[in-house]
């Protein structure tokens, strides 16, 4: 039993990498000026994919994979297992709320291979629901605020070579090379960058009480693009997204379980 749970985590990363990739080969496409480029979501990106032949069947088995990835990932944070049982309460709480994303993706994936018509995948409802809450204003500012800091603290993870508590650094380099740290720094530093970008878009949401101002991740990357030099920006960002989804592949491989 154990072993076909560490199967279907395992396809929660496959899962994750898919995604990224997707993502990031749009996103460069459109920097480049080749066509087919866009700027999506994880939304987006399964959109894409769900139209690809056989996709319904592959948009299925990554539904799977984010779910159970996500009922792990929340599991292992409340019951202390592995190295949550050493982290602290905001660690653990940051780390169901990231868990919550990938299984509001995985539920996203499910609806559109069974032919239903999926929400948006960014975090604007949920910003608009709680906006309605007591002190739901400072509720979702706290949210933003903790976003942002999550993302400053993966960039400074990434520098010195922290990867996630199930994938150790000195493992991965022995098995793989020292190529593959290097490429999970610079893809876990380009995701950092968007969250960081994001919470800053719900930070706003949060201050001046709408939650179109919330953006996902496609809300981000079109921020970055706008910037001077934003087609330079936007696929060096892309690339860094390549890089994590290659560096969730190497996860799918060489995670540990005990």
């Amino acid at each position: 039993m154990q072993k076909t749970i560490e199967g279907f985590v395992r396809l929660g990363y496959f899962a994750k990498a898919v995604v990224y990739l997707l993502i990031a080969t749009l996103a460069l496409r459109l920097a480049i000026g080749a066509r087919g480029g866009r700027i999506t979501d994880q939304g987006g990106a399964l959109t894409v994919l769900l139209h690809q032949p056989m996709g319904s069947m592959l948009v299925l088995c990554l539904a799977i994979g984010l779910l159970t990835y996500a009922g792990w990932q929340i599991a292992a944070a409340i019951l202390g297992w592995r190295r949550h049982a050493s982290g602290s309460a905001l660690s653990r709480a940051l780390t169901v709320v990231r868990a919550a994303v990938y299984g509001a993706i995985g539920v996203q994936a499910m609806q559109l291979a069974i032919g239903l018509r999926a929400g948006h995948s960014g975090p604007a409802p949920l910003v608009r629901e709680a906006l309605r809450w007591p002190f739901g204003k400072w509720m979702v500012l706290a949210a933003g605020l903790g976003i942002a800091w999550y993302g400053i603290v993966e960039i400074r993870d990434a520098i010195k070579g922290r990867l996630e508590s199930d994938l150790d650094a000195p493992a991965l380099r022995r098995a793989a090379g020292a190529w593959a740290l290097d490429v999970a720094r610079i893809g876990i530093i380009a995701r950092a960058v968007l969250m960081i970008v994001l919470g800053i878009g719900v930070v706003r949401a949060a201050l001046v009480q709408r939650a179109s101002a919330a953006g996902g991740m496609d809300a981000s990357l079109l921020i970055l693009n706008s910037l001077p030099s934003g087609r330079l920006v936007l696929g060096a960002t892309a690339a860094g997204l390549f890089a994590y989804g290659i560096y969730q592949l190497l996860h799918a491989r060489f995670a540990r379980f005990s």
